[in-house]
């Protein structure tokens, strides 16, 4: 309920107007030990279509259920062509208390204009797809 709040005030700046915000994009992140080490989480090739998302942008706010908010630093890679997080991924994790293999759904809110926030899935319908989808892929290779 809390997180659900502060993302409303967050998107109508406290006035109470919403303005038009995207929250339609959900992307998984995996923990591994080269993003900690490299305190840089590479974006899925499909967030480059999403409208909270734009190439000047240069933060985020990573947001876990609790509330709890990050600031970190977004970058759009040219020659890449993909986003990527870097300086605080590696302390969200730590101070989650995340393990290598821990798997978050976040879920892009924003307009395009403003800070976008990337906010830990609760257990929605979309987010639970999401990753099952995924770990279905990850036990097909193991078989």
């Amino acid at each position: 309920m809390f997180l659900t709040w502060k993302i409303v005030s967050y998107i109508s700046g406290g006035s109470g107007g919403m303005s038009s915000s995207s929250f339609d994009y959900c992307f998984m992140a995996e923990v591994t030990a080269s993003n900690l080490k490299a305190d840089k989480l590479s974006l899925p090739v499909a967030a480059t279509t999403c409208t909270a998302l734009n190439k000047q942008c240069q933060e985020t706010i990573l947001v876990n259920k609790e509330g709890n908010s990050w600031t970190v630093s977004l970058r759009f890679s040219e020659s890449g062509g993909m986003y990527y997080i870097t300086r605080g991924w590696r302390k969200f994790c730590l101070d989650n208390r995340c393990e290598v293999g821990d798997i978050f759904v976040f879920n892009v809110v924003g307009d395009g204009k403003t800070t976008p926030l990337m906010c830990v899935c609760p257990e929605r319908k979309e987010c639970s797809e999401l990753l099952s989808k995924h770990l279905s892929r990850k036990s097909g290779r193991r078989l």
